[in-house]
């Protein structure tokens, strides 16, 4: 279980929810703890029944969850508002560094695996939760109106070609479809991916960086993980909720 401290809370200074104050901090448990990656699109007619499976794994401290919404299906007739290019080109590019045959979606990673056992089973029944971690990650984050400043310190193995990815998230999301293969549909979508960051480890494997985030559209948190840039495996991962 993380560790989690809240060094002091403030009152809201903005109606609009995503708009926090404050300062807290998380650290990455002792033991390795799982990171779940949804590669999904609104313009995809099997991947609401992941997006709701994602949805079930909020409150669990854990597992640490986000969602990828990828572009390669807005040609069919709805735009997905969440879908970045380089979201899809992180599933091109693990599917590359796997070996993997294909990309597909709704496509579930559990620690860089592909991992099909969210359709009636638990995909997370296999995930090294008992093993120690390989790496540790300390974030701190200072949220104010114009934004949150992340601080992130990780120490890896060193000469592991590790890289630390931070992703802002959030919860709430609702989409009326009107076009494409859910034409007519209202999506509900948890731990949205809307901003993310790629800074490699240096070969000591230590590295100490700030990150600058906007303001969310809803309120949500950050994600940060260490991952090995040579098999795309994790080596540990860590949530931090918004400051409130």
């Amino acid at each position: 279980m993380r560790a989690r401290t809240w060094i002091v809370a403030l009152a809201l200074i903005n109606t609009t929810p995503a708009v926090l104050a404050g300062t807290c901090e998380a650290t990455s448990a002792k033991t390795h703890t799982p990171l779940v990656e949804l590669y999904t699109s609104e313009g995809c007619s099997s991947c609401p029944p992941a997006d709701r499976w994602l949805s079930t794994l909020k409150g669990r401290d854990n597992v640490v969850a986000l969602a990828f919404h990828v572009d390669y299906w807005d040609y069919i007739g709805w735009k997905d508002r969440f879908a970045e290019p380089r979201n899809s080109q992180r599933q091109r590019d693990w599917a590359r560094q796997t070996g993997a045959g294909t990309i597909y979606t709704p496509q579930v990673l559990v620690d860089g695996r592909d991992a099909r056992a969210w359709r009636g089973g638990d995909p997370l029944s296999s995930a090294q939760t008992n093993e120690p971690a390989t790496a540790r990650i300390h974030l701190r984050a200072d949220s104010g109106a114009t934004g949150t400043r992340l601080n992130a310190q990780v120490s890896a193995p060193p000469d592991r070609a590790a890289r630390l990815i931070v992703a802002r998230f959030e919860h709430g999301h609702q989409s009326r479809v009107e076009a494409g293969e859910n034409d007519g549909r209202t999506l509900h979508h948890d731990y949205v991916v809307r901003d993310w960051e790629v800074h490699d480890l240096p070969a000591s494997g230590t590295l100490d960086t700030q990150l600058q985030f906007l303001p969310g559209e809803r309120t949500g948190g950050f994600a940060a993980y260490v991952e090995d840039a040579r098999t795309g495996r994790i080596l540990q991962s860590v949530a931090l909720g918004d400051c409130t």
